[in-house]
């Protein structure tokens, strides 16, 4: 009899113990609730630019575009004389107005020129040629490279020569008082600084070499 009460009583506790560790487990989610951490989508605004980004002009048009309304042009301009590759022609708009004088208010605004030529003799051609074309408005002889000219009968202007290439910027000199440093930046920042000549024109002159 011992020896049977022996053998069953091990075998009711280790009974007990399975049915202990068979106890239902909780599900966190279950358990959370309404605490638990939420799942958020992310959601990703691209901005699509009305320009074409694969062009320089495209990028300085988009680069400009909080600052300007930029349209394309087609008037006539001296360089179009010339024997270029391409051209393009671009009218900057400056959106908030200036004053001018005591009681007007304007928009300034610029003329960007670009032209390409099939190498540097094309573009240093239709470079002296355009000098030319401006001494005949000049005051006390012809324009020679790098010498400055103190009275020249000609709007306010830059003009950039590169080996194939030649950009430039008009405006006009009602426009002059506005601050264009940010203009001119945006360009040379996309078209290069590594120009072979850089001439700068104020209202009337002086036209200066940079």
């Amino acid at each position: 009899m011992k020896n049977l009460i022996a053998y069953i009583l091990p075998l009711v506790v280790l009974i007990s113990c399975n049915e202990s560790e068979e106890t239902e487990s909780l599900d966190f989610d279950d358990f959370a609730g309404d605490t638990g951490v939420e799942e958020v989508d992310t959601i990703v605004e691209v901005v699509e630019s009305s320009f074409d980004l694969n062009k320089k002009s495209g990028i300085l048009r988009d680069n400009l575009s909080s600052q300007y309304e930029s349209d394309s042009v087609d008037d006539f301009h001296v360089m179009d004389r010339y024997s270029f590759k391409e051209k393009e022609k671009l009218k900057f708009t400056f959106l908030e107005q200036v004053p001018y004088g005591k009681t007007t208010m304007l928009n300034p605004s610029a003329t960007f020129l670009y032209y390409s030529f099939e190498d540097t003799n094309a573009t240093y051609n239709a470079f002296y040629n355009f000098l030319d074309g401006m001494a005949s408005e000049g005051e006390g002889g012809p324009i020679k490279l790098n010498e400055d000219v103190d009275a020249i009968k000609t709007p306010p202007m830059f003009m950039a020569v590169y080996d194939t290439m030649i950009i430039s910027a008009e405006y006009q000199c009602e426009h002059q008082a506005h601050d264009w440093s940010d203009f001119q930046d945006s360009i040379f920042n996309i078209y290069g600084k590594r120009h072979k000549y850089l001439i700068e024109v104020g209202c009337g002159g002086p036209l200066k070499w940079k």
